[in-house]
């Protein structure tokens, strides 16, 4: 189901989530933008085919597969595959897009605090166990027994 769109002109996307994660995911940003923090989602769910191109773009910056799957998930294993994971941005600092700077903005502030009373939690924070990158944008639902169930073995790794 459609929660947003990213960027303007050619560059635009339209980002969707499953169902269970989509009431959760707004009702978590209108609560943020009644104390004035803006959530953007960048990305949400992804086929094969787009991890595939992410991943490939990866091995060409990064020299090496090995190198790619620390900063991308291989085709088949990203978390956006199973529509319950998306990349966030504050609406107010875009130029923090996907990047570790988005860690200093507000609205990761007002994540860190808050996402988990929607269900939602950072999928890679600092020196997690699964050995992925910090990732402060990304996050995933974990608030229905569906969505617990499909990231049950990567919680645990926590």
């Amino acid at each position: 189901m459609l929660i947003g769109s990213y960027a303007t002109g050619a560059d635009q996307r339209f980002e969707s989530l499953n169902t269970e994660a989509v009431q959760a995911f707004m009702k978590m940003t209108y609560a943020a933008r009644e104390v004035g923090i803006w959530i953007i989602p960048v990305s949400g769910f992804r086929t094969i085919e787009q991890q595939e191109k992410l991943f490939q773009n990866q091995i060409k910056r990064r020299g090496s597969e090995q190198a790619a799957a620390k900063i991308s998930a291989p085709p088949g294993h990203s978390e956006h595959h199973t529509g319950f994971a998306l990349d966030l941005t504050d609406g107010k600092s875009p130029k923090k897009d996907i990047t570790l700077a988005f860690e200093n903005t507000d609205a990761y502030r007002w994540l860190t605090k808050h996402a988990q009373e929607f269900g939602f939690e950072l999928s890679f924070p600092p020196n997690n166990k699964q050995g992925v990158s910090f990732e402060p944008w990304h996050w995933r639902y974990v608030g229905s027994a569906n969505a617990a169930a499909v990231f049950a073995n990567a919680r645990n790794q926590q």
